[in-house]
């Protein structure tokens, strides 16, 4: 068995490039997509992953504002910032890059539900119109495992299932219709829930957690860890089907962020 080693850069590039033609399209009819980036303090992997999706948004000729906010701004500055991005008529996305500075970060919510559902295109209010961009990402990736493997895996490991990156996720795992198996970093008998299951998910955060003998044989791995994979290297040797890091679901995020965008118009 020769294991599918994915590339996001690959499937990102040709998503962006069909997004490319529909933002022609909205163009035509005078709708210029615009996304409102809005970063608070200056935390460097922030900066970084604003910079890239902003880059990404110019290539499929979106427009990216990004709204620099020191960590001395008072909360209620940021809110009414949000305030009048949702009434101007030229923003269709608003995105506040997480995590929040350790000062804001108990305000995260009142932030957050200060977007209006219509533009909170990283799918991260309860009735926002939009998946969020990593569950989405994570799902079109399955499903091109799927029928490039010819297989229908009922069974799915989320590895790190309560955090930022794994509680929209199983959600919508769920909608799909598959029987998902929940667990932490800490959580007893991993290697015995992970042997169990026909694909496995791990967004953790925790580097090599999973180590390749917990993974089933023929079992679709996708790593969300970042910035170094949840999922050793030898894992491949066991999976039919994984995502490496970088270049697995990263760029796959940025694409599905994008599409969401492009939606709002």
């Amino acid at each position: 068995m020769k294991t599918i080693i994915f590339d996001g850069r690959l499937f990102a590039a040709e998503k962006e490039a069909s997004l490319g033609i529909r933002v022609l399209g909205l163009k035509a009819r005078g709708i210029y997509p615009k996304l409102a980036s809005i970063l608070v303090g200056d935390d460097p992997a922030s900066e970084l992953y604003v910079n890239l999706k902003k880059r990404a948004a110019e290539k499929i000729g979106a427009e990216v504002d990004i709204y620099l906010i020191p960590k001395i701004t008072k909360v209620d500055d940021v809110v009414l910032l949000i305030d009048t991005l949702n009434v101007d008529p030229n923003v269709h996305g608003i995105m506040v890059q997480l995590p929040l500075p350790e000062n804001f970060s108990k305000y995260k919510d009142r932030i957050i539900e200060a977007i209006d559902p219509k533009k909170d295109v990283d799918g991260l209010l309860p009735d926002s119109e939009f998946i969020h961009p990593t569950s989405k990402a994570v799902i079109d990736i399955l499903k091109f495992a799927e029928k490039g493997l010819g297989v229908e895996p009922k069974t799915v490991c989320v590895v790190g299932a309560t955090g930022m990156v794994g509680t929209p996720l199983v959600k919508e795992l769920k909608v799909e219709g598959y029987n998902v198996i929940s667990a932490n970093a800490q959580t007893k008998n991993l290697s015995g829930l992970i042997s169990k299951a026909e694909v496995v998910i791990s967004a953790t955060g925790v580097p090599g957690l999973i180590t390749k003998d917990m993974v089933k044989s023929g079992a679709i791995v996708i790593d969300v860890g970042s910035p170094k994979g949840d999922v050793e290297v030898g894992a491949s040797d066991i999976a039919s089907f994984i995502t490496p890091v970088p270049g697995g679901v990263g760029p796959v995020t940025i694409s599905s962020l994008l599409e969401n965008l492009v939606s709002a118009c």
